[in-house]
């Protein structure tokens, strides 16, 4: 979503199915952070659906679940980790014919065959050793996030390096919420 907002082309698709809205897309749906990407492809998908659903927005990513869960909310815009039980946001945009670049793109100017064979490197290594690859990604990331809840990201979406296809539509969608909020 950076990319798209920066105007850089999205060349490769690396993670989809990582987006969930449990357990359906309700009248009342928390999500992290207004202005977020989050946020923004909630919003399209609300607009496309013509769905006037409340959104209740929250600055820290781990009471999402816990508000939906508390009853302040029907539904929660939520990573897989958190939950099984939902529509991935790749497809609920696949049902308006709508492809997205995944939830995490790669823009490469240069050096691409050197990005995709590291990438897949860390996919392997992931494959190979779930446990041990989770624990070194929560090491290094600037922001906590705990080795169990990168393990099950990681288990419950599809790590795939592909290239990105047309996704014209997608952009339009998310620029148009983009500028609305502005």
């Amino acid at each position: 979503m950076e990319l798209i907002l920066k105007d850089l082309e999205v060349n490769y698709s690396l993670i989809r199915k990582m987006l969930i809205v449990t357990p359906f897309i309700g009248d009342k749906i928390v999500i992290w952070k207004k202005g977020s990407a989050n946020d923004l492809m909630l919003r399209a998908i609300l607009k496309l659906l013509n769905k006037n659903s409340q959104i209740i927005y929250t600055e820290d990513p781990m009471q999402v679940f816990a508000i939906y869960k508390k009853g302040d909310a029907d539904s929660a815009l939520v990573t897989n980790s958190i939950d099984e039980k939902g529509i991935p946001l790749d497809e609920l945009f696949e049902k308006f014919n709508i492809y997205i670049p995944g939830i995490c793109g790669a823009h490469i100017s240069r050096g691409e065959e050197d990005f995709i064979s590291i990438y897949q490197e860390g996919i392997d290594l992931f494959i190979e050793n779930p446990e041990e690859t989770a624990e070194y990604v929560s090491d290094n990331l600037p922001i906590f996030r705990g080795s169990i809840f990168i393990q099950k990201l990681m288990e419950r979406s599809i790590l795939k390096i592909e290239k990105a296809k047309d996704y014209s539509k997608f952009k339009e969608i998310i620029m148009n919420i983009y500028h609305q909020s502005l």
